[in-house]
């Protein structure tokens, strides 16, 4: 069975979707990477958010507002990278 190919453009809507979550914060740090970087960043890296969009929101409002970080240390890079990107400040 074959795996569907997506466009960039068709995977930027699709994640859409995923991106909308219970909390405000996580929705604002995912849509703004999702809008203004995914597109323009590497293909790992489009590939690691894909994966932070599986982790629970809980999880990723803990990161977003550092308060803890993801024990995964790629995960933890990608959240960091991500945060620099769409100019979360401390």
């Amino acid at each position: 069975m074959n795996t569907p190919t997506f466009t960039p453009e068709e995977k930027k809507r699709r994640l859409a979707w995923q991106c909308r979550r219970g909390l405000l914060e996580t929705d604002v740090v995912l849509n703004a990477y999702l809008d203004n970087h995914f597109l323009g960043d590497t293909a790992d890296h489009q590939a690691t958010f894909e994966r932070l969009l599986t982790c629970q929101d809980a999880d990723m409002f803990e990161w977003f507002t550092r308060r803890s970080r993801p024990e995964d240390g790629e995960l933890d890079a990608f959240v960091r990278h991500m945060l620099a990107l769409v100019g979360a400040k401390d």
